[in-house]
């Protein structure tokens, strides 16, 4: 938020207020202010940050990638695209590879803050994507992250410097949205890789 936004929001607050008073009364002038408020709540709500994820880093550090995927890793085809993408820029001695998934809620699952099924079937997934690429000749560590893509990306990020970050997915599966946001927030090198759908 800008400095001068916070005075701006205050005196519109005021002047609706105001203006309600004038209007119609106390009772008027305090239902307005109020639905201002209201609205100011909701446009807040609905305000995604837009600040860059990651650190830009080095090209002579580690190559460390973060491979993002919601879906598990074990057809033999899949194994072989990810692998393949994962070995494009080499994997050399000290190449550092990371799974991350989010764990999916459904929605009485998030209503009622149950959240073990959900980290239990990701943990699943991700303990046969690892076997899968570990048989491909690809070591990788993975991690649960949080249900909203972008979120668990940024969250990772804090803790695990990534050079590059590859979001695994289906064909035909609704990804735009979280592509073009992470295509213009992440500081690593990002790619997509989308596999033909099932």
């Amino acid at each position: 938020m800008k400095s001068w936004q916070p005075p701006l929001i205050v005196l519109a607050l005021i002047l609706s207020a105001v203006i309600g008073f004038v209007v119609g009364g106390p009772g008027f002038g305090i239902m307005l202010a109020g639905f201002f408020l209201v609205g100011m709540v909701v446009v807040v709500l609905r305000l995604n940050p837009r600040d860059p994820i990651g650190k830009n880093q080095h090209p002579e550090l580690v190559r460390r990638l973060l491979v993002v995927t919601t879906f598990p890793i074990e057809e033999a085809r899949t194994i072989e695209l990810v692998a393949d993408e994962i070995e494009l820029g080499g994997v050399e001695p000290g190449t550092e590879v990371r799974l991350l998934t989010p764990a999916t809620n459904t929605f009485l699952s998030r209503w009622a803050t149950d959240l073990r099924a959900s980290r239990q079937r990701a943990q699943r997934d991700l303990v046969i994507s690892v076997a899968s690429l570990t048989l491909a000749g690809v070591d990788a560590g993975a991690r649960v992250g949080d249900e909203d893509l972008v979120q668990a990306v940024e969250d990772e990020l804090v803790t695990y410097e990534a050079t590059s970050v590859i979001l695994v997915t289906r064909a035909g599966g609704d990804f735009d949205e979280t592509v073009s946001e992470l295509r213009e927030r992440l500081k690593p090198a990002f790619r997509r890789v989308s596999l033909p759908a099932r």
